[in-house]
């Protein structure tokens, strides 16, 4: 397949993913982006100031690690510099995806936290799920708050701010957001009722030997 159908079908994936998004209200009016990297200083990512779930392929950009619009109109998102971040720690994302999820902010808010080794299904897929310092959103903080994390983890709760997850491909780095989520809300409703169990350390370290996480190995 051309390098130019590739990107296509990479657009086409992106509309579909924000429409994911928008569905399961991950995000909501103009929340949330996208990107993919599709070469070492090249991606496509989301217009700004757009409806995530109602995107065609033709307003998905082209830029450059420098947030240069080099295809398409409209302008690149200012989050986009903290997807550059993560682009920049690890050569192994080809994706990055950044959400509001109702759950997972919830938490944040609340100072309840993912990184306590309470449900086995979230330890095997992301080991923990630290929740970052606060960042003003659309500014260049953002960048420079996930770089302490963003080399040992695929997935973050920025403080007061959603989620932000990477991966291999996009289909890798939403369905991070989608199991955070479910986690976060989980927990939101044993919170409700006590204190959860959490796993033992044997328990958690027989997952974390499982577990496929960044920097293991």
């Amino acid at each position: 397949m051309s390098k130019s159908c590739q990107r296509e079908e990479l657009k086409i994936l992106i509309c579909e993913i924000g429409r994911k998004m928008y569905r399961n209200q991950y995000i909501s009016s103009t929340d949330g982006n996208i990107s993919v990297r599709i070469d070492e200083n090249l991606f496509l990512c989301t217009p700004s100031n757009t409806c995530k779930g109602d995107l065609s392929p033709e307003q998905i950009l082209v830029t450059n690690n420098n947030c240069e619009v080099l295809e398409g109109t409209g302008s690149v998102s200012s989050e986009f510099f903290t997807h550059l971040s993560a682009y920049e720690e690890r050569a192994d994302i080809g994706a990055v995806v950044h959400a509001h999820p109702v759950y997972s902010t919830v938490l944040s808010l609340t100072g309840i936290s993912l990184c306590e080794p309470t449900l086995p299904e979230l330890v095997m897929t992301l080991g923990e799920v630290p929740t970052t310092e606060y960042a003003t959103p659309g500014s260049k903080e953002g960048a420079a708050i996930i770089k302490p994390w963003i080399a040992q983890h695929n997935a973050l709760i920025l403080k007061l701010h959603g989620v932000l997850t990477v991966g291999k491909d996009l289909n890798q780095a939403y369905s991070y957001i989608e199991r955070v989520e479910h986690s976060s809300k989980i927990l939101y409703y044993a919170h409700l009722f006590g204190k959860p169990a959490t796993l033992s350390q044997e328990q958690y370290l027989k997952l974390i030997a499982k577990a496929d996480l960044p920097g293991s190995k």
